[in-house]
Order: C-alpha cells, then sequence, then structure tokens
C-alpha cells in the first residue's frame, strides 16, 4: 500500500504538469489539412526493406516519434532495387510499406512517401531508364493508396541533380499528371533541381491550378560544417575542426531563409525544409547550435522542416539505447527538453517503460462502447467504457494498452493508474482483475492481480517479478472487463520496471 499511495501522488504532480496523458491529436481531412511542422526522415537505408528480420525501425518508433513532439516523417523509399523487368514493384515491399503507413497513421503522425531515388537519375545514360521507373512507381503506388487519409503526402523525387536538371520540370509535370489521375486532391511535395536547392526555387514550373503542392528545399549550409568528415563527399571527408555560431554565420542563416520566405510569398507556396542536420563529426556542441538555429529560423518564417534523419548518421534516435539522442531532440524539440527536465522532480517517470496516456489504451470485445472523457486524474483525461451487461468470462471484454520496453527476468514490475465506477451508487464495488501479458496466445501472464473499483476515482495498482525475458514491444497492460455490467473510467497508465520509491 505504501508504493501505491507514494507512487500516485508522485505520478499525479509530474503527470498533470507535464501533461503525459493527454489526448493523441486527431488527423486532418481533406477540406483542411494539417501544416506539416516538426518531422523527421526514416527508414531510407534500414534493412527492413531486404532483411526484414535484421530491421532497425519497428513500428513502435512511430509511436516514439509522435510523442517526441513531432507531427510527420517523411519515408525515404529507394524503390527501384524492387521493381521486376517491366517495373512492377512487388508484394512484399507494398506489404512493408503498408505496414509502416498505418503504423504511422495510427500514431497521429501524417507520413510522407518520398521517391529517394536520386543517384539512379542523376547520370545522362541513366535519365531515360529513371523516367520511367518514376512514372511507373508513380502509377502504381498512387492507385494502391489513393483512398488514404489525407494525412498521407507524396514526394515525387528527391533531389533531382545533374542529368536531371535539365530535364526536372518535364518530370515533375509527367509525374504529377500521373498522381492526379487518381488523387485530384492529395498534397504532393516538389522541389527544385540542384539537389532540391533554394537558389533553384525560380526554376520550378508549377500549375497555378493546382493548390495542393507544397514546396520543398533542403538546407545544410555551410557544407563545411555540416558535412565536415563525410565519408561519401570527398572534398569534405578530410575536413574536421570546422565550427559554426558567430554573427556573420547566424546572419548568413537568415539571409538564406529570406530568400526562400520571399519566394513563397511571392509564388504562395507552403514551405517544407525537408532536409537538414548536421554530421556527428562536427561535435556535439556544434551541431546542437546549428541544428536549433535552423529549425527555430525556419518556424519563425512559417516553414515546416524534416530532420535529417531518425538513425544511421546524423542520428536522432540511439537504437541500441533505445532512446532520443537528448542533446539533439531538445534542439529540435525545446519544450520537450524542458518537459524532460522536469522529470527529474519526479524520479518515478525515468523508469516508465510505456506511454502513459489515456489514449494508449484500446478496448475490445461485443457489448461496450468506448471514448475519452474529461476527469480529475492525471493530464485530465480518462477512457470511460460502457458496458451494458455482464460476459461470461472476464477476458470477454477488456482494455489493453502496449509496453513499449524490454523486460528482463527478475525485473519488479509495477502498475498504476486511476480509475472507479462511473455511477452515484456510494455502495458500488467490482473486482476486475489487471495483468501484464504477452500479447499474442497463449497471453502468457508476467505478473498479475486484482483490483476494487469503487464510485470514487483511487489509484489502483499491481505490482511483481518477471520470470523470463520478454522483447520489447510483445506485452500488452490488460484490465479485464468482461463481468463488470456497468460503466468504468480509466486514467492514463503507467508500467514502471524496477523503480524503487523513496523511504
Amino acid at each position: 500500500m505504501g508504493f501505491r499511495i507514494h507512487l500516485a501522488r508522485s505520478l499525479g504532480l509530474a503527470c498533470l504538469a507535464l501533461g503525459l496523458a493527454s489526448a493523441a491529436p486527431t488527423q486532418g481531412d481533406t477540406t483542411a489539412s494539417p501544416a506539416l511542422k516538426r518531422g523527421v526522415n526514416i527508414v531510407g537505408y534500414d534493412p527492413l526493406w531486404t532483411e526484414p528480420a535484421k530491421a532497425r525501425f519497428q513500428p513502435r518508433h512511430m509511436q516514439a516519434i509522435r510523442d517526441g513532439g513531432f507531427d510527420h516523417v517523411r519515408m525515404n523509399l529507394h524503390a527501384f532495387a524492387h521493381m521486376d523487368a517491366q517495373y512492377n514493384l512487388s508484394p512484399a515491399w507494398f506489404k512493408q510499406l503498408d505496414e509502416l503507413v498505418d503504423a504511422g497513421l495510427k500514431s497521429g503522425l501524417q507520413v510522407i512517401l518520398d521517391e529517394h531515388n536520386f543517384n539512379e537519375c542523376a547520370k545522362p545514360t541513366d535519365i531515360d531508364s529513371c523516367r520511367a521507373k518514376l512514372k511507373a512507381f508513380w502509377r502504381q503506388v498512387a492507385a494502391h493508396y489513393k483512398g488514404a487519409p489525407d494525412a498521407v503526402l507524396f514526394e515525387i523525387l528527391n533531389e533531382p541533380n545533374s542529368a536531371a536538371d535539365a530535364v526536372w520540370n518535364d518530370m515533375l509535370a509527367e509525374n504529377l499528371a500521373i498522381i492526379r489521375e487518381t488523387n485530384p486532391t492529395r498534397r504532393v511535395i516538389v522541389g527544385p533541381k540542384g539537389w532540391n536547392s533554394m537558389a533553384h526555387l525560380d526554376s520550378l514550373k508549377l500549375p497555378d491550378a493546382d493548390k495542393r503542392l507544397i514546396v520543398t528545399f533542403h538546407y545544410y549550409t555551410p557544407m563545411e560544417f555540416t558535412h565536415q568528415g563525410a565519408s561519401w563527399t570527398p572534398q569534405f571527408q578530410k575536413l574536421s575542426g570546422v565550427t559554426w555560431g558567430s554573427a556573420a554565420d547566424r546572419e548568413k542563416l537568415g539571409k538564406d531563409l529570406d530568400v526562400v520566405k520571399a519566394w513563397a510569398d511571392k509564388a504562395g507556396r507552403p514551405i517544407l525544409m525537408g532536409e537538414f542536420g548536421a554530421l556527428e563529426s562536427a561535435g556535439m556542441a556544434q551541431r546542437v547550435g546549428w541544428t536549433s538555429a535552423v529549425a527555430r529560423a525556419a518556424e519563425a518564417r512559417g516553414f515546416g522542416w524534416s530532420y535529417w534523419q531518425f538513425d544511421s548518421d546524423f542520428v536522432l534516435w540511439d537504437m541500441q539505447a533505445d532512446g532520443w539522442v537528448k542533446p539533439i531532440h531538445g534542439a529540435l524539440v525545446p519544450e520537450k527538453a524542458t518537459a524532460a527536465a522536469a522529470r527529474a522532480t519526479d524520479p518515478a517517470l525515468d523508469y516508465l517503460i510505456n506511454t502513459p496516456r489515456a489514449s494508449a489504451w484500446s478496448v475490445y470485445g461485443d457489448g461496450q462502447t468506448s471514448g475519452q472523457v474529461p476527469c480529475a486524474a492525471t493530464g485530465k483525461v480518462c477512457l470511460r467504457v460502457a458496458l451494458a451487461s455482464s460476459k461470461p468470462n472476464p477476458w470477454d471484454i477488456g482494455a489493453v494498452a502496449p509496453l513499449q520496453g524490454s523486460i528482463a527476468k527478475g525485473d519488479k514490475l509495477q502498475v498504476v493508474a486511476w480509475a472507479r465506477l462511473d455511477t452515484e451508487d456510494a455502495n458500488a464495488k467490482v473486482v476486475v482483475p489487471l495483468l501484464l501479458q504477452v500479447g499474442a496466445p497463449p497471453y502468457t501472464a508476467v505478473i498479475s492481480g486484482s483490483v476494487t473499483l469503487t464510485s470514487k476515482l483511487e489509484a489502483i495498482a499491481i505490482g511483481g517479478v518477471a520470470a523470463d525475458n520478454f522483447a520489447g514491444g510483445t506485452v500488452n497492460l490488460a484490465m479485464q472487463l468482461g463481468q463488470v455490467g456497468q460503466p468504468i473510467i480509466i486514467s492514463a497508465p503507467f508500467v514502471l520496471k524496477n523503480y524503487k520509491a523513496p523511504q
């Protein structure tokens, strides 16, 4: 009981302040598309496309990105390698893409499908083949996603350059026409030639009548700083010690983005800075300064941005540590860094292995309806489950919330939430099973217990020790409601690993 009281008070104060349990934002519709604000590039160089068993990026990372303060992902697709001799994309490739798109949408993210085969379009000997493959790509992808929500966007081709420069406006027009046959109102992202350089914005030829276009540019200025030591750039691979941050550096940044703003105002087009980042060899302190300055300068001019990139190089997420590279994350989303600092006042939050949001719950079973409601628990949002009658088994109806963190044999696990029966009857009382269980048959219990619900909103908790190892993303928190027979209200759940309450 001491753990439950201490943890409930501790988490209640911290989460109310940070708003961790707030509801997920809803997606926009085709009449009022939400602006692209803060995003990150993902999966371009991930082995998931060729060896799924070796995939670094997992669907659960979509929720981590959303929770990290981002509203979109730019999915870098190297699709030409997955075409047959007739330029048909393989079913396996589409299956993998669908899983990622679905995970992004369910997490409340907008998803940009960016055809990223720019290298295959750069040589004069390749340009005809590139044009044929690009048109085949958009015929298939546009048709495949014609019924997708407006939160799915298309980007015709990343960074056209070299041989593609001379014919880029023709390539843009022919592929936009293909897309519009099946997606007349979908937002499409296009950028200028010369590696999506802002210097070539004036060369873009866009149809005046098509108002569903977003114009992109990429910003890595100065390249001597952002690409120092880059193995793929011979002119910079031996560079080191280049710094950034002087008054002249910052003035240059402002003037550069003012040029883009002036063009956007004249052209009447929204802007996405589709890539920016500084390589690890620039040094963390310098990277943080540059990244923060570029992001804030873009936001000040009304531009959305997509950071390059989630993992690999220019890294934002440490796959080995399974978490953000905190200085870079803080430079991109400073309010999240502030929230992280606030966590230090409540050590319990550092032991969370789930996302504590009311929207994390999903409800299954016949004879129930559910929806989010205001409540006095942490975050001021709860889930209300309306149960009209009892079922034969407790598990016939249930509320389930996923755990993102891994569990090792011997880990001490603790679960706390707030819940009540939605009734005015002061004498009402019901006991329900609460457990952590594997999310696939035979639904093995990791820890289990039971909690008592009354008409008063109170903390409920269980605890136990894991008897085996469980990978991240394989375990769920489950509240079995089949025999309750009346409406209940549940707060955001908190699942902690190896937390020890102060004495």
